[in-house]
This record gives structure tokens, C-alpha cells and sequence, in this order.
């Protein structure tokens, strides 16, 4: 699915919003949904099975990480809007909306009547109104919640980030001129949100925000809350679903953790008659390589799994039932930690031709044929942002924006080069003898991934850390020799490690080098970007780039959204180019079987899946009736976003 074939699914219509929505788009009956999708004359069943790979730590979606609790979570609470199933922003907990000219403020009218609900489906005492919003952010911005703000959010919220940091900063004892009483008293003054009475919130963001829809259906962090509810649980608050409050189209009727969970139908749900489904049920497994033996077992109504498991079913009775997967908007990447404890690495880290010595040593049709072996160049990726997540309003993608239109198919390969890019590295760095300019001997800590001591000399020593899982272990072998024989053993030591943390977060690494993923928060480029500027949304970026920053400042300041987009397509080349960060591969390519029928839920592209109006059938979609279904949704869908 092609971002110019979306037409501005999200930020035309953004751009040329004013005031929407009447509550006049009301989602086709099921009927109708089986009718579009052209599967006439099959049977439907009310009950969805499905799975999840995450422990369900928690239901507290202000904490919430892994996919399969955000799923659950995000069918049982309403955000303010929601995408249509062509992906067409329309009501939800809100009736109507409106943005200033420049988008920096965005205001929601609320449904008047609402109520909360409890794990049986009955109603509460506790009215939603928009203080539940703003009680939103209110908890999520007390770090004493145990929660960590999401970044697109925390840097777009006028004043949460100032508030955030206040409250950490007296929370781990420094003085700061105010108790910890004043600094929450200061929250309604200084935070970027507002409930101007009971059915109106308003936020104020610090910066133009035309895809603030997007931002509000991808995180939870903006979901509304029952603070003297969460407030009375205290740590208890979703740790289970007894411990929670609904307000969507379902509630948890049943939750054990790390096994099972179990969704009904909300029965006083605001838009009831839009909900298929009375039930889902979750199994929760340990990957999703096991979802294709129970899916043949009928165990669950879905599967998805990767290229191994996909070429394992030709030739069987399964062969014609494999579908194309979901997209995914990430980008893998190798990341440089510019402040490496490794003092050999950090010298040469800060040079760019060493970066581009690195760039230009790999070939990365060789590390995706590790993933992908049926075809490897579908899923290079040369960008920093994931194709197909922005589009201008006339359907462009964003990484078809010069000059990141010329990097999108990079290979590098060029190991002659990334010699010499390594020599030029070495000549200004390194004396006659190879000793490293401003290096001593030194023990480097990076436990619990590793530890070791450099001697200031070359060969430069790189500490490498990878993904923990065979395919992690394959590519880190390939890199290893990819850099040695490009680059000389005599120049570089490649250590390889494992490292299951996480590696997309700003802030300190335990290695030189490592594998990351960079995922589109949202239909915005600044959620990635920021990560390269001073001035980013942690104190801490991932690096800060010459020039990216005022590339960044003219990008929030232009006048429309194509010379937006067009400041940060400069700005990320120059990251890209300068060998600041190395995109390798897009995200994972996926495979499905499914009993839900294609096209029939929200189409949701960067947050978790939605269930409400989908159809499920008795037997597995087959790839022609995929294509048949996919052929007139998208008929359907370029004329629905042609019409705001």
C-alpha cells in the first residue's frame, strides 16, 4: 500500500480542516461491510480468537509496552478520534474538533452523557467528561505514577516536558526551589492542556502539529482518565482488569496474566451499533512462529509470521490461504553511540569519514536476505522515516522529497571506498605508529553486555550489541565481517554481542555500536528528528547533527505542509549522509492467515489494531478472495479520502 495511492489519508485532511465532524459518519452495518468485501453468501461468527506475544505486564495503558496489552487496552478505551476503515479520521469520544491556522492549538468538543464502566459492563458513578483528558496527562506526567512520557508527546505538549523534569528532579532530592505540593500545583497553569468546561478540552502544543490526529491514535498517553478512580488504586491501577475503568466499544471480562484475556461487548458503548463482535478472546504465546500450529489447529482465527514459516506452507493445503502481512512504519538501523565509555570508539565516532567508512563496508542486500531471502531488495530501507507513513496533500511520500529520494535505494557495497574513507579517518586521527590522538589505555564497562580494555592504539575496538535471537545472531556475524574485510583487521576489532534491552530509546548504551529500531510515532517526521537536535525532545538526543537543528526550526516555521515536509527531508539527509545514524532494512515483512475478513475494522496505521465493526468468518480468507476484497477496497478508499 503506497502512500500516493493514500492521498492524504491523515494530513490533507488535517490541512484543510477547520471544524469536523457533526456525527454524521456513522459506520456501514455489518451487512454492508460483508457486502463491499464481496464475500456474499458466507457464514460469520461473533466471536474473534486471537493471541498476543507480550507478558501483559500491566493494563495501565500510561505504562503499558508490549503489543499485546496496548491492544487489548485500546479496544476497551475510546481516544478522542479514530480512524475509519479507509483510515479517515472521525469522531469518537469527541464530536467535533477544530485547529487554530498554525496548529498549534487543538480543541475537542466531548459527548455530553458519558460514563464509565467496570470489568462486568456495568455503569459507574463517574462521568467522563474532558477533565478525564486532562486528568490524562495529569497523571501521566507524574513520574511517581511509575510512568515514562512518550516522546512525540512529551516534546509536543506545551510545558510537560518543564513539569515532568520538576517533578523528577525533587523527586530524586535535588532542591529546586519549590516542594513537591507547589510544583503539581503549577500543573493547570503550566501544561499545555485544558478543560474549558465539561464536554471542551484544549491543547496547546509547542510547536505546528497538522498530524495531532495521528499522534492521538497511536498513544495511549492521550487516552482519558478517572483520576479519583486511579488515584484510590494507587499502584494497584490496571494491574488487572478488576482494577480498570472502560469507556469502548469493550471491557475485560476475564484477564490472567501471561495466558489468556477475555473481551465483551460493551452493551452501553456510545456507538454500539457498530460493534460485530460480542467477543474476543487472547491467548498469549511465546512467539509468533507458534501461531501458525494453532491457527492449523483452530485454535485462533489468526496467524502471522515471517518468511520461513511462509515458504514452509507451499505445497500444502494452507498454500492459498497466505495473505500479504500489515506494514510496518520502522526502519532498522545501526546506531553510534557518540558517547561511548570506549574512548577509541567515541575518537573516531566524531570523525565523518569513519562514519562513512562504516556506511560504505556494508552490503546490505546480504543482512536482509537474512530475513527476507525470497527478496531481499524489498525491504532495504535508506531512510531514517518508514516509505508510506507521510504524505503531502497531493499523495507525494516523504521520502520521495529530494534530496531523500536519492538515498532510498543505497545499497553502499562499496568496500574499495570505505577503505579509503578509513585511511582519510586514520591520517587525521593517528600518528605514524597508530597511536590514537588523546587516547590513553583504558577499562571499559558496559556490563552486563561487556567489558574490556583498549590500549589507545589501532586497531580501533568496537563493541557491537545485537539483537538476541538467531536472526540478531546472523546479522551481527555478517557485520563483523563485513567491517573487517572492508576496513582491515589491522584497523578495526569488531567485538559482537547480545543485548535484549531496548536500543531505540535516547540515552546511554552498554556498546559502541548496536542494532535499533526507529519507528513513525506519527505522521510526522519531527517524532524521529527530534532525536538529532540539541534541542530535541530528551536532553539527551541520540547526536546532535551541524545544521539540523535550524533545518528543524525552519520546517515548524513554514507556511504550508510541503516545504515543511521539504526542511525535513534536508535535514534528514544530512543525517543520513553524514553517517549519524545507518539505516539498514524496513520493517520486518510479515505473512497472515486469516478467518477476518480483510478491510472491515478501522484501518489503524500507527496504533494498535481496532475490532470494532469487523467480520469474521468460518472459514480462512483464501489469497484470491484477498484479492478481490483488495481490489474494490481500494476503489473505495481513494474515492472516501477524496471526500473530506
Amino acid at each position: 500500500m503506497t502512500c500516493k495511492k493514500l492521498t492524504a489519508i491523515l494530513l490533507a485532511l488535517a490541512l484543510s480542516l477547520t471544524a469536523c465532524a457533526d456525527g454524521s459518519n456513522e459506520p456501514a452495518p455489518a451487512a454492508n461491510n460483508a457486502d463491499a468485501g464481496m464475500l456474499t453468501g458466507k457464514t460469520y461468527v461473533d466471536t474473534y480468537k486471537t493471541y498476543g506475544t507480550g507478558s501483559c505486564a500491566t493494563l495501565n495503558y500510561f505504562r503499558a509496552e508490549d503489543a499485546a496489552a496496548r491492544e487489548i487496552v485500546s479496544n476497551c478505551v475510546d481516544g478522542l478520534v479514530e480512524p475509519d476503515r479507509y483510515g479517515v479520521y472521525v469522531p469518537s469520544l469527541a464530536e467535533s474538533w477544530e485547529a487554530s491556522r498554525d496548529y498549534t492549538v487543538w480543541t475537542f468538543r466531548i459527548r455530553e452523557g458519558l460514563k464509565w464502566m467496570d470489568c462486568t459492563g456495568a455503569e459507574t458513578t463517574y462521568d467522563l467528561t474532558a477533565e478525564d483528558f486532562v486528568d490524562g496527562i495529569r497523571y501521566m506526567a507524574d513520574p511517581s505514577n511509575g510512568t515514562c512520557p512518550q516522546r512525540s508527546v512529551f516534546g509536543l505538549i506545551a510545558g510537560l516536558r518543564e513539569y515532568y523534569r520538576d517533578l523528577e528532579a525533587i523527586d530524586r532530592g535535588e532542591r529546586i526551589g519549590m516542594t513537591r505540593g507547589e510544583a503539581t500545583a503549577r500543573f493547570d497553569d503550566m501544561v499545555g492542556v485544558k478543560a474549558l468546561d465539561d464536554c471542551t478540552v484544549r491543547y496547546t502544543l509547542t510547536s505546528p502539529s497538522p498530524s495531532f490526529l495521528s499522534l492521538i491514535e497511536s498513544s495511549l498517553q492521550l487516552l482519558p482518565v478517572e483520576y479519583d478512580y486511579a488515584a484510590e488504586q494507587g499502584d494497584d491501577f490496571g494491574s488487572d482488569h478488576e482494577h480498570l475503568l472502560y469507556c469502548g466499544a469493550y471491557y475485560i471480562e476475564r484477564f490472567e496474566r501471561g495466558k489468556s484475556a477475555a473481551l465483551r461487548a460493551n452493551p452501553r458503548y456510545w456507538d454500539k451499533d457498530s460493534v460485530t463482535l460480542a467477543a474476543i478472546e487472547y491467548r498469549m504465546i511465546s512467539g509468533d512462529a507458534a501461531s501458525v500450529d494453532m491457527f492449523r489447529r483452530g485454535e485462533i482465527d489468526h496467524a502471522n509470521f515471517g518468511t520461513a514459516e511462509a515458504l514452509s506452507l507451499q505445497n500444502t493445503e494452507w498454500a492459498d490461504k497466505i495473505l500479504p502481512g500489515g506494514g510496518s512504519f520502522s526502519t532498522d538501523c545501526l546506531r553510534l553511540n557518540f558517547e561511548a565509555e570506549n574512548p577509541e570508539f567515541r575518537a573516531f565516532a566524531e570523525n565523518e569519514n569513519f562514519r562513512k567508512a562504516l556506511m560504505y563496508a556494508l552490503d546490505r542486500t546480504a543482512l536482509a536476505a537474512i530475513r527476507d531471502e525470497a527478496d531481499p531488495a524489498g525491504i532495504l530501507c535508506g531512510t531514517v522515516s518508514a516509505e508510506g507513513a507521510v504524505c503531502d496533500s497531493g499523495g507525494t511520500d516523504y521520502t520521495d522529497y529530494r534530496p531523500l529520494k536519492e538515498l532510498k535505494g543505497e545499497n553502499y557495497d562499496r568496500p574499495q571506498l570505505a577503505r579509503a574513507y578509513m585511511q582519510n579517518a586514520i591520517a587525521a586521527l593517528c600518528d605514524e605508529e597508530g597511536t590514537i590522538a588523546g587516547c590513553e589505555s583504558a577499562a571499559v564497562d558496559y556490563m552486563p553486555v561487556c567489558a574490556f580494555e583498549t590500549d589507545g592504539k589501532l586497531p580501533v575496538t568496537i563493541c557491537y550489541a545485537g539483537p538476541d535471537n538467531e536472526e540478531g545472531a546472523l546479522m551481527a556475524q555478517q557485520l563483523k565481517a563485513m567491517i573487517e574485510d572492508a576496513l582491515g583487521p589491522e584497523n578495526v576489532e569488531f567485538l559482537v554481542r547480545a543485548f535484549a534491552g531496548r536500543t531505540e530509546d535516547a540515552g546511554p548504551l552498554p556498546c559502541d555500536l548496536c542494532f535499533a529500531t526507529l519507528a513513525t510515532e506519527y505522521a510526522d517526521p519531527l517524532g524521529i528528528l527530534s532525536l538529532f537536535a540539541s534541542d530535541g525532545a530528551y536532553a539527551a538526543p541520540w547526536c546532535d547533527v551541524p545544521s539540523c537543528g535550524s533545518l528543524i526550526e525552519g520546517a515548524l516555521a513554514a507556511r504550508t505542509f510541503e516545504e515543511r515536509l521539504a526542511k525535513f527531508a534536508e535535514a534528514e539527509s544530512r543525517i543520513v549522509e553524514g553517517g549519524y545514524v545507518i539505516p539498514l532494512l524496513s520493517g520486518r515483512r510479515r505473512y497472515q492467515m486469516s478467518y477476518l475478513v480483510p478491510h472491515t475494522g478501522p484501518l489503524t496505521r500507527f496504533g494498535p489494531s481496532k475490532y470494532k465493526g469487523c467480520l469474521v468468518l468460518t472459514q480462512p480468507v483464501t489469497y484470491q478472495e484477498y484479492l478481490a476484497l483488495d481490489a474494490r477496497y481500494e476503489a473505495e478508499r481513494e474515492a472516501a479520502v477524496k471526500t473530506p
